[in-house]
Parts: structure tokens; sequence; C-alpha cells
């Protein structure tokens, strides 16, 4: 007994044959189904594996026990005995499907369907199901994908069955050999007469369908996170169905930007509010409201972050939040907002004194007028944060977050003050 005889029956000859029978055997073949006699190409392959395995001892000895799979194994393991056996092995593998007897094959898959799905924040805040619809291919139901009206196809004439077209290109002397997919069977290896092809088909075994899917979104799914649904893309005769992948598509929102777990959201308040303390709701994204208060004589300077523990998005790994982080706008009055000189007096003896300078009255100043100025493009300026606080450079590229402490310099304040005058 012997464990494979796939290349005994290549040969057309018995398990016991001798060495000699084999040679006959193989040269009786190789004159068959040499290509320059109008032979198959992939026959021609087969019986050139044959011959390499069969006419060597060691070889045979090995195939005889162990089949193709033990031919695989002592190719990996000496380099020497076996040496000569992997390019043609690998083609004999890629025309038998790449499996021997006893060894098992991978089924054919149906192709794989890739869809984006339009998400809110609030969606991914809280998880959710959403219905997609997928255009997919199934069997035909009518011909359970065969394709023909009785269920009876014919082996392609074109490729003897295998799937695979050989095209020859003459080049003088040379030969050039190239496989593809066969034209006439679409690289299926049997053809089905038209006149009994599937009315519902056309032949084609598949049929296309829209259907509409639920997917279930968790919470704490992230932006451009991909949903797997199992089983449920195109579908192939005598195959595995692919699958369908759902790729998230957060849509911006009005008052939240994400940024992994934390939330950033920018609340605009104005110079009384940044100066005497303020309070104010804020609606999160689970539905449920906050009041956050900030007392008078700390000042939020504009551009200023503050961070709300706990109050971001929810992970869904580690079971915990990230932050809220809230950046601030401080809103100034508009011009000519001080009327009187009254207001000016009282409003300077509220705020810290502006810086005094000496003009020396026997030496003549030009006066120079300031007008608005905004940068853009090469001009913007990087923002960084230092001691809490944010400020404006040319030169650094790097911005961070940090909460800000409860110890406000002075020059700022009076910085600020330098606006109404």
């Amino acid at each position: 007994m012997v464990a494979d005889t796939s290349l005994y029956d290549v040969l057309e000859v018995k398990p016991d044959a001798t060495k000699e029978q084999i040679t006959a055997a193989i040269k009786k073949k190789s004159l068959e189904h040499h290509p320059d006699r109008g032979g198959s190409h992939e026959m021609m392959q087969k019986v050139n594996a044959a011959k390499e395995i069969l006419t060597d001892p060691q070889k045979r000895h090995t195939y005889d026990r162990y089949g193709l799979k033990g031919i695989r194994s002592d190719m990996a393991e000496s380099d020497s005995a076996f040496s000569g056996v992997s390019s043609i092995f690998d083609i004999f593998d890629l025309i038998t499907g790449g499996r021997s007897r006893g060894e098992r094959s991978t089924p054919p898959k149906g192709s794989d369907i890739k869809q984006a799905l339009k998400v809110s924040l609030e969606e991914l805040y809280l998880g959710t199901t959403k219905t997609v619809t997928v255009n997919r291919k199934i069997i035909c139901a009518d011909c359970h994908g065969v394709g023909s009206q009785d269920g009876t196809t014919h082996e392609c004439t074109n490729c003897e069955g295998t799937g695979i077209e050989t095209i020859i290109h003459r080049m003088g002397p040379f030969i050039q050999q190239m496989q593809s997919k066969c034209s006439s069977c679409d690289g299926d290896g049997r053809t089905i007469d038209w006149r009994n092809r599937c009315k519902k088909c056309n032949g084609q075994k598949l049929f296309q369908e829209t259907k509409k899917l639920d997917v279930h979104i968790t919470h704490g799914s992230q932006d451009r996170e991909t949903i797997k649904l199992s089983g449920q893309g195109n579908q192939i005769p005598n195959g595995e169905s692919g699958n369908v992948y759902i790729i998230l598509d957060q849509q911006p929102h009005a008052i939240f930007n994400r940024n992994g777990d934390n939330l950033i959201m920018k609340l605009e308040i104005n110079l009384t509010e940044s100066l005497c303390g303020f309070q104010r709701l804020i609606n999160l994204l689970d539905g449920h409201t906050i009041l956050i208060k900030h007392p008078a004589g700390k000042p939020i300077i504009p551009n200023t972050y503050r961070c709300l523990k706990g109050y971001g998005m929810p992970n869904r790994h580690t079971h915990s939040h990230g932050d809220l982080i809230i950046h601030f706008d401080v809103k100034f009055p508009e011009e000519n907002f001080i009327t009187t000189d009254s207001q000016r007096q009282q409003l300077e003896a509220l705020l810290p004194s502006k810086t005094p300078i000496r003009l020396n009255k026997k030496k003549h100043y030009e006066e120079a007028e300031m007008k608005e100025y905004e940068f853009s493009g090469e001009n913007v300026h990087k923002q960084h944060f230092s001691n809490g606080h944010h400020h404006e450079t040319a030169e650094d590229d790097d911005t961070h977050f940090h909460e800000s402490t409860d110890s406000i310099p002075w020059e700022h304040i009076k910085s600020m003050t330098d606006f109404f005058i």
C-alpha cells in the first residue's frame, strides 16, 4: 500500500511498477503531452513532477510512504537529496489546487464588502444599533449555483477542466509560456450550453441581492473603527461567503471635538465673567446637564483651558471616561464702550494701575499710529502653554494642555487694561 497514487495516475502505471516501466511511461507521456506537439502544458508539468520523484529511489520511497506531504517535509530538511524538486513540486501543487491525498484544501471564499456608516458623536458615546443596506451576490436559488436549468455542465474544452489557460508566445527559437485564468470558463473548468442556462441568473450562478443588516455599535467606539459581519458578504458556489466590514465615519459635532477619549469644547465668556466669575450649564452627550462655576478674583485669560475630569468619552476597555477640556474665549467689550471720564476713572480705580512713563518736556517724540493686524499663512503664531496660560509665539511648534493654577500674575490683568486706554 502506498500513501498517494496521484503521480502514478499521471503516468498511468501501477504503484508497484518497475523503474523500466516508469521510464517507458514517462517517455510515452512526454511525447503525448509535449506543447510543441500540441499537447497540454499542464499535463506536461505533471509528467515532469512524476519523473523527478519516481525515478529517484530515495524520493520514490518517501513518496510511497508519506505521499506528497512527506516529499514536502523532506525537502525542508534536506537541501541536497531533494534539490531540484521544489520548483517542479510547486508547479504540480499549483495544478492540483495545492493539495495531495490526505491533505485538506482551503475552500474558495466570496469577496468581502466594505462600506462606510455615518455616525454621530452621541451614537459613539452611548452605543446604538443601526441598519445598513448592502448589495451582494448570492447563489441563485433556482439553479442552486450550478448555472444550468437541469443541473448539467460540461468540461471546458479549452482548459480541459483545469480552469487554467496556457498561452504560448514564440519569439524566434525561444518559446514563452504564460498561464492565466481560462477565458472560456472564467477559471471554473466547466461550461454550460447556452440553451440550458438558468433563466434567473442567465448561467452566472449568482444573483444580485439588496439586504439590510443590523450593525451593533458599542459605546465608546472610535472614528474609523471597523465592525466585521461574518459571512454576510458575497457568496460563491462550493465555497464560503465573504464578510461585510462596516467602517464608522464620525460626523462633525456642533459643540464637541474628540481627541481620543477626551472631548474639547469652546466656551465664550465676556470680560465681566472672566474677572468677576460666572456660572454656566453644559449639556453632555448622554443628555444630562452639569453646572460649572468659576469664582471671582481668579481671572480667566483668553485662550486658556480648564479640565473636567471624567466627563469625556467612555472607554469600553478600561471602563473609564476621558476628560472634558474647555477652551475659553474671552470676548472683550466693543470699541468706545466707555463714554465718560467718570466711567473710565471708576474702571481704573478697580483695575491694577497702568505702567507709568516719563516724558522729557524738552524732547520731541514722534507719535506712531497703531492699526489692527491679522497674521496669516506662515505668520500665524504657534500656540503653547506655560503656567496654565496660553501664549502665542512664532517659534514653538508644540501645543500642550495644562490645568490652570489659581494664582494669576497681575501683569496679565494689567495688559488687559491697556485695551481700554
